[in-house]
């Protein structure tokens, strides 16, 4: 058969399988509904009238069950046969809709072919077939006009040309049709009667998976036309349909220096006619590239069994089947369901749990908030850093967190520099323009950046990322390019303390070298220690032992409960819920942060990094963190007691563990650490003293303001030790007591701040009362508080 008669036969069979093909008719008999099955794409055709869509996107798998020759025809001769298929959408459409089909260019999209192919697999012999290959999309370029066909009309006579295709370069016809006309060079484009196509390129780089050892990613031009455009974004991770095309390396072409050019002779003797495209630029070197026309894009993760936790506005029961939801739901009725969920973080390592929990709660995400008037937007992403000796898996920790998230970068902090962390601008190699290209915050845009050796970072490149890490968002002022881009992502990192291990006689700012504006901007710390027990060291050994033994946490029953596939979706799930404060909530988040600062400003000369209001919205985004784990709308006070915990032990390892003592000093350095070490119990006892004394005679004065009489010293105490909620035991409530009434002896006989007034008239003292304790105090007048 001629190939015109293959053009043929494929029209009509495509048409074929457009009005035919039905999904339902090989489980359902015709009976079951009533007349006759309902057709796919006879639906879709009527679904694109309605929303005023031009592409046909196809399953290849329906195509290859209603004929597999015609799916084997389009699969080996895709690129020639294209334009027929288009045709064959366009000839159902005008059986259907004649005025919807008329001056409107249908297309086709292919997708869920069966072979992913590597960028590096794409070689001459598959150039024109159909195929499919999955990357990393690094650049987008603008979505621009891009004509098909050109009509001209001559300047001298007026004449209209016949379509001219263009061939990778802005084509004119050579001569004028009117046989009267001389003309070859004037021509004007009718846009009005020209057919034009939104076009956008995008950078494709080879997945880091699919790399050769010692080899360089590969990058592939792909090129997106018609309503395939702006669906892949720096960072996607998507499968591309489509054809291989060989097109002319026009900047090659373009490039002065050694290429020969020979032009072929035009004269009056050998004139030419037609159309004229490449030819006018001579004959020279074979200087081609590869480049990818896509048919279709479609995100990897519906492909990979990747999922992705991205914020999603609609509503969750969408995208989840019935069976994923019990299965949620199961899960969330599991009463140990946070501590579970923490388990199956990272399950090689052992222990840990404090830092599995803050990175389960980084995962869940706080909720992102918008003024309505001012449009100030609030961050819900939360940044931890883990901090601590080597080989106590803190890469291990930002190695998982990457691989089971689609949008997740990894950086390493000594290699990258500023730009390669935000954005770089770059002059595009063809059009001469300056375009922005993505760095790792970019990329990982509604996802997680792990950035490895955090420490090692040069000072310029840290302050580079600061607009990321709180506004989320990166600002670009260069080479005439004024843009603010979305940063939206959390942050993990990892540093090494100075030295190689860490001081636990120095601050966690003496120890890491960050300044305080960045250790302000992480919401929690997590300072791991490579420390000396014997009974954690012999588990710890036998845990790595039997990962190496039997090669899977199976061999010794550590396998986690729930696997890295439940715990996307649950997060995922568990991420369209936005929970809200509920007023006790509210009140307690309140009085923590007033604790914090208190216990902040006691300690502010140990030279650990200030209690801001930074920290005030860390507890709250990890309270809102810890009720999407609960899958619950509101957060309640023991979502925000657990913020309270983790923040306070990430600050807590500032302030308290670093001044144990865990080494042998020399007889003649221990006294001198002894005093060191009094004079700071003195310090810190005299705070907490000053603290007791300024509460109490606030509260008398407050009293003798209301009543006009003094406060009976037993009364007094109990209203202290009322307000004290952290009292746990009778050891500390007597503790407290004998603070209290110590305190106050020392404001009666030695400050001089109060005073032993008079009995009011009509009280009786209860018999058996200490003398003491039945006493009434009042302020001093002068005193002023």
């Amino acid at each position: 058969m001629s190939m015109q008669g293959i053009e043929a036969e494929v029209t009509n069979l495509f048409v074929q399988f457009i009005s035919e093909f039905s999904s339902d008719s090989d489980e359902q008999p015709a009976s079951a509904y009533g007349e006759a099955p309902p057709k796919d794409y006879l639906d879709q055709i009527e679904s694109m009238k309605t929303n005023e869509r031009t592409t046909l996107y196809v399953d290849w798998s329906h195509l290859q069950q209603h004929d597999i020759d015609l799916a084997d025809a389009i699969k080996e001769h895709f690129h020639h046969l294209e334009p027929y298929l288009r045709q064959s959408v366009s000839r159902v459409m005008a059986s259907l809709h004649e005025g919807y089909a008329q001056d409107r260019e249908f297309h086709v999209s292919f997708f869920n072919l069966p072979h992913l192919c590597a960028i590096r697999e794409l070689r001459t012999d598959k150039i024109a077939t159909l195929i499919s290959f999955t990357g990393t999309v690094t650049r987008s370029s603008d979505v621009r006009p891009e004509l098909l066909q050109g009509i001209f009309q001559c300047e001298l006579c007026s004449t209209l040309s016949d379509p001219v295709a263009q061939q990778f370069k802005y084509t004119q016809p050579i001569k004028c049709k009117n046989p009267t006309c001389v003309n070859r060079s004037e021509w004007q484009l009718r846009n009005d009667m020209s057919k034009f196509v939104d076009w956008q390129r995008v950078r494709v780089q080879e997945n880091a998976s699919e790399m050769p050892p010692g080899c360089m990613p590969r990058t592939l031009d792909v090129i997106l036309r018609g309503e395939m455009v702006e669906r892949a974004k720096a960072g996607d991770k998507c499968v591309f349909a489509g054809t291989l095309v060989v097109i002319p390396d026009v900047a090659q072409l373009a490039a002065p220096g050694e290429r020969v050019e020979v032009v072929n002779k035009v004269d009056a003797r050998n004139p030419t006619e037609g159309v004229h495209g490449l030819k006018s630029l001579g004959v020279r070197e074979l200087t081609y590239r590869m480049a990818f026309l896509a048919s279709s894009v479609q995100p990897a993760e519906a492909r990979l069994g990747l999922v992705s936790i991205r914020d999603d506005p609609d509503d969750a029961s969408a995208h989840f089947t019935q069976a994923e939801k019990e299965l949620i739901y199961r899960m969330r009725n599991d009463k140990n369901i946070y501590h579970k969920l923490a388990a199956s973080i990272c399950p090689t390592v052992y222990g840990h749990d404090e830092v599995k929990r803050g990175i389960l709660l980084m995962l869940f995400g706080g909720v992102h908030k918008s003024a309505p008037r001012d449009k100030t937007k609030l961050r819900g992403d939360i940044n931890c850093c883990l901090v601590g000796d080597p080989s106590t898996a803190k890469s291990q920790f930002l190695k998982f967190v990457c691989s089971m998230l689609p949008r997740a970068v990894y950086a390493s902090g000594k290699s990258s520099s500023a730009a390669g962390l935000t954005a770089t601008v770059t002059r595009d190699e063809e059009t001469g323009e300056f375009c922005i290209e993505a760095g790792a915050l970019m990329l990982s845009d509604n996802g997680i950046c792990c950035i490895d050796e955090f420490d090692k970072m040069e000072q310029r490149d840290q302050v580079a990322i600061h607009e990321a890490m709180e506004q989320q968002t990166i600002s670009i002022a260069k080479a005439g390019i004024q843009a603010t881009l979305n940063a939206r992502a959390s942050i993990l990192a990892a540093a090494n303390p100075e030295g190689g291990r860490y001081d636990r006689k120095k601050t966690l700012r003496q120890n890491l070298n960050l300044t305080s504006a960045i250790m302000s901007r992480f919401d929690l710390f997590f300072v791991v220690l490579d420390e000396l027990d014997e009974r954690k060291d012999y588990a710890i050994a036998k845990h790595i032992v039997s990962i190496h033994q039997h090669g899977t946490l199976v061999g010794h029953g550590a396998e986690p409960e729930y696997s890295v596939t439940q715990l996307q979706q649950y997060i995922r799930y568990a991420r369209t819920l936005k929970p809200r404060l509920s007023p006790e909530a509210a009140r307690k988040l309140v009085e923590f942060y007033r604790e914090l600062r208190q216990q902040g400003e006691s300690d502010a000369n140990t030279g650990s990094y200030r209690v801001t209001v930074r920290q005030l919205e860390a507890m709250i985004r990890l309270g809102e963190a810890r009720a999407r784990v609960d899958l619950e709308p509101v957060i309640s006070v023991r979502h925000v007691v657990e913020a309270r915990k983790l923040l306070k032990a990430s600050i807590a390892r500032v302030e308290h563990e670093d001044v144990d003592v865990d080494e042998v000093l020399a007889d003649d350095q221990f006294d001198d650490e002894l005093a060191r070490q009094a004079d700071e119990a003195e310090r810190r006892a005299a705070a907490e003293s000053g603290k007791v004394e300024r509460s109490l005679c606030v509260f008398i004065r407050s009293r003798e303001e209301a009543l006009g009489a003094g406060i009976q010293q037993r009364e007094l105490v109990e209203w202290y030790l009322s307000q004290q909620e952290e009292i746990m035991s009778m050891e500390e409530l007597a503790a407290e007591r004998r603070l209290v009434r110590q305190v106050i002896q020392r404001l009666l006989s030695t400050d001089k701040v109060l005073m032993e007034v008079q009995t009011p008239e009509g009280v009786e003292v209860p018999e058996g009362l200490r003398q003491h304790d039945a006493r009434y105090l009042s302020v001093r007048p002068h005193i002023e508080l």
